[in-house]
């Protein structure tokens, strides 16, 4: 089925830890969440060009992602026991981050917790903000 969707229409999983267990958390992200691949270019003008000119490499990558969201305190589902330890062991494995958005179309990578933080101010409830690097191929499926 093809059509409009909106943000009912889209879920986020991420594992919670290296290899750990897929959780929700699309229920707790405030600032949305986009699916960027991007495709690396080199600068190519030569020496008296009046123009820059760029030809592709032959690398993609995905673009670092930042989530804000709800700080939740509960055991094993909360935002805190699956973004509270960053990701620092080199041999681990990466957390595979799955974004589904409307008509099923699935958007797949392995990412490494960068940077978590909490943060409180006034007149809100207390926040997280985490950081999330792709690790390798990102993947568009149906």
């Amino acid at each position: 089925m093809s059509g409009k969707y909106g943000p009912s229409d889209v879920t986020v999983t991420l594992e919670d830890a290296p290899g750990g267990t897929a959780r929700n958390v699309h229920n707790f992200i405030l600032n949305g969440i986009a699916a960027k691949d991007i495709a690396r270019m080199m600068q190519s003008d030569c020496l008296g060009d009046a123009w820059e000119e760029h030809i592709p490499t032959g690398k993609k990558a995905a673009e670092p992602i930042t989530l804000e969201g709800i700080w939740d305190t509960t055991a094993s589902t909360g935002t805190h026991a699956i973004f509270g330890t960053v990701d620092d062991g080199p041999n681990d494995d990466g957390r595979e981050l799955v974004i589904t958005f409307g008509d099923s179309k699935t958007w797949t990578v392995d990412v490494r917790l960068t940077s978590y933080s909490v943060v409180a101010s006034n007149d809100s409830v207390q926040k997280f903000i985490a950081e999330l690097q792709p690790t390798g191929a990102a993947v568009w499926g149906p």
